[in-house]
């Protein structure tokens, strides 16, 4: 789908990938294993297909690296970018052994959808080596006058993301701003910090955006984008708030996480595993505390 002039989307509903350029380009979002079957199989049918250039890994949580091999092994010429706080993530053997045991899992939930067939199969990958660290400040230029800014993006992860598109003010958050359960309902995801997380999402808010490119689920555009961003601060005020009066009551942890768990585990968040998304909420209570 033709985004804007010099974005297209590829993928599947629950993964985007971003083909940012005309003749030298950029792929922002990297996916899992089975997002990239569905890119490759669109990729084939492009009629004009841009120099590969650049792959954007926007931070290093296994739903957003584990296509990188596949997307390699097509673009073997593209350079690898990502934050430093990722790289030292997927330099480690132990993250990358689990992160592709999810990959393999989410195989199989794809499959049970019909976006893929049976029978895929994981890269075996023990590390994943980045050819270029980047951060705040920095641009990924793609010929002419099309320059992608990078942004610094904390609160979900230290090692997160932004980039924007000033020449069609196109902003490409990531994880940023939280999961789409749905059209209306937003899992909060400050999985590193909460106050760093609403700060980085009102700061997103402050650039002028004709076009939101978020990685899972729904793509808002106009009017729409500031709705978003206020139901990401909603949503995240709301978990914080929640998790506070069920601690002041007296909840035990186990009980207040058995709660979240009933409340978020809904719609297109079950393309993750209910083990991955009870650590979320795990998380995300500790995150409370913390502020606390």
């Amino acid at each position: 789908m033709q985004l804007s002039e010099n974005v297209l989307l590829l993928g599947n509903r629950h993964f985007n990938y971003f083909l940012v350029g005309k003749k030298e380009a950029a792929i922002i979002e990297c996916g899992v294993s089975g997002g990239v079957y569905s890119f490759q199989k669109q990729w084939e049918k492009l009629p004009q297909k841009p120099e590969v250039k650049y792959l954007v890994a926007m931070h290093a949580h296994f739903d957003h690296v584990c296509g990188i091999p596949a997307l390699q092994k097509m673009f073997p010429a593209a350079v690898l970018l990502a934050s430093s706080p990722a790289e030292a993530v997927l330099k480690k053997a132990k993250i990358m052994e689990n992160f592709f045991a999810q990959d393999e899992k989410m195989l199989d939930l794809l499959a049970d959808e019909g976006i893929i067939p049976r029978g895929l199969q994981s890269p075996n990958v023990t590390e994943i080596a980045l050819d270029k660290l980047i951060a705040e400040g920095d641009e990924i230029k793609l010929g002419g006058d099309l320059n992608i800014k990078v942004l610094d993006a904390p609160g979900h992860s230290p090692c997160s993301l932004a980039c924007y598109l000033p020449a069609e003010q196109v902003m490409f958050i990531s994880d940023a701003c939280g999961f789409q359960i749905s059209d209306e309902d937003i899992f909060p995801v400050f999985f590193q910090a909460y106050d760093i997380y609403l700060e980085t999402i009102k700061r997103l808010m402050s650039y002028p955006s004709k076009l939101l490119a978020i990685p899972h689920e729904r793509i808002w555009t106009g009017r729409n984008i500031d709705a978003f961003y206020r139901r990401a601060l909603s949503s995240a005020e709301q978990a914080f708030n929640i998790i506070r009066d069920l601690l002041d009551q007296g909840w035990e942890d186990e009980k207040i996480e058995k709660e979240l768990f009933a409340r978020y585990y809904k719609g297109s968040l079950k393309i993750y595993t209910p083990e991955n998304i009870q650590q979320c909420v795990q998380i995300l209570l500790r995150r409370v505390k913390e502020k606390l």
